[in-house]
C-alpha cells in the first residue's frame, strides 16, 4: 500500500460537440473534439483499515454544494466498488474528495472524478492494472471517463468513448462561465430531430484547425448541437454567450452545458471580464484556467 497522497482528476471541454444520430440502444451517437484542463478537483488517499469515504466543494457556490452527494450514488465511490468488484481487493483507505470542477456543467466533473479515484486507488492499493484494464473499467461507468482517464486532446464518436487522440494546442487561458440555470441533458436530448448545424464536417474543420496549432480558429469553426436545443428555452444561455462575443471573444459552450467557455490571449483579460460581470449585475460563476497537452497531466 503506497503512502498518502494526492491524486488530480482534471475536467475537461468540448471543443465543437454534433449529435449525430440516435442509437438503438435509446442513446445518442456523437462527434466531438474533447480537450483537457487545467481546473480539476483533488482526491486525497490515506490508510485506513476499511474504506472511508467523505468530501466537500468549499470553493464552489453554496446552491452547487448541496447538489454533491457524497453516498454510494457518487460516481467517485461508484468507480471504487467497480474496482472492488473487479480485482476483489478488500483493503482500506480513508479517502477525500475536493470538489472545485462546478457541478452539472458539461466539465465532466464527475467523469474526472471516478478516473482519478481509478488512478489512485490502483497505485494506493498497488493492484498493478494496466491502463487497458483501468480503461475497460472506466467505460462501465460513463461515456468521459475512458477520456479523462488519459487527457489531452481527442475526438471521440460513438457515445463519446470511441477516441482518436490527437496533438494539444499549446496551452491557452480560458475563462469558464456557469450561468446559474438548470439543463437536463436527457430533456434536450429528446428534442433532437436528426438536424443540426453541428456535423461531422464541422469537426473534421475543428481537428485540422488543433492540428495546425490554431485553437481560435477552432473555437470560431465549431458548433455545439446543444445550443441548438437548448438557447430557445434559456434565454440567459443567450444573453451570456453574447455577453462575451459582442466583446470579440470567442466563446462557445462545452457539453450539454449551460457552461460558456471563453478564450483569451492573457490572464488578465479574464480578470477584467470577471469585473464587467460583476459590474452588469449577473449571477454567473466564473473561473480562470487553461487548456492542457497530455504532457501537462498528472
Amino acid at each position: 500500500m503506497s503512502k498518502s497522497f494526492e491524486q488530480l482528476g482534471c475536467s475537461k471541454i468540448n471543443i465543437g460537440l454534433a449529435i449525430t444520430g440516435k442509437r438503438e440502444d435509446g442513446y445518442h451517437d456523437i462527434d466531438s473534439i474533447f480537450q483537457s484542463i487545467r481546473l480539476s478537483d483533488s482526491i486525497y488517499f490515506a490508510k485506513h483499515h476499511s474504506v472511508v469515504f467523505s468530501g466537500g466543494a468549499p470553493e464552489l457556490p453554496e446552491y452547487m454544494q448541496k447538489l454533491v452527494t457524497y453516498g454510494e450514488e457518487n460516481l467517485a465511490l461508484k468507480a471504487l466498488r467497480a474496482l472492488q468488484a473487479y480485482t476483489g481487493c478488500k483493503a482500506g483507505a480513508a479517502i477525500h474528495l475536493l470538489k472545485r470542477v462546478p457541478i452539472q456543467a458539461g466539465l465532466g466533473g464527475g467523469s474526472a472524478d471516478a478516473a482519478a479515484m481509478l488512478v489512485g486507488l490502483n497505485r494506493f492499493w498497488d493492484l498493478r492494472l494496466t491502463q487497458e484494464e483501468l480503461l475497460q473499467i472506466g467505460a462501465t461507468l460513463g461515456s468521459d471517463v475512458p477520456f479523462l482517464l488519459q487527457g489531452g486532446t481527442a475526438r471521440g464518436t460513438g457515445r463519446g468513448e470511441i477516441l482518436t487522440y490527437g496533438k494539444s494546442p499549446d496551452p491557452h487561458w480560458l475563462l469558464l462561465v456557469k450561468p446559474r440555470v438548470s439543463v437536463s441533458t436527457a430533456a434536450a436530448y429528446g428534442r433532437f430531430t436528426n438536424k443540426s448545424v453541428a456535423t461531422k464536417q464541422t469537426i473534421d474543420t475543428v481537428q485540422q484547425h488543433l492540428e495546425n496549432n490554431d485553437l481560435k480558429s477552432a473555437f470560431l469553426t465549431s458548433a455545439n448541437t446543444f445550443e441548438e436545443l437548448l438557447f430557445p428555452d434559456h434565454e440567459e444561455l443567450v444573453i451570456c454567450k453574447e455577453f462575451f462575443t459582442s466583446r470579440g471573444y470567442p466563446t462557445i459552450m462545452t457539453g450539454s452545458g449551460p457552461t460558456m467557455v471563453v478564450l483569451l490571449d492573457k490572464p488578465m483579460e479574464a480578470l477584467q471580464l470577471q469585473e464587467e460581470i460583476k459590474a452588469a449585475g449577473h449571477d454567473w460563476l466564473s473561473l480562470i484556467t487553461k487548456t492542457c497537452t497530455q504532457e501537462d497531466l498528472p
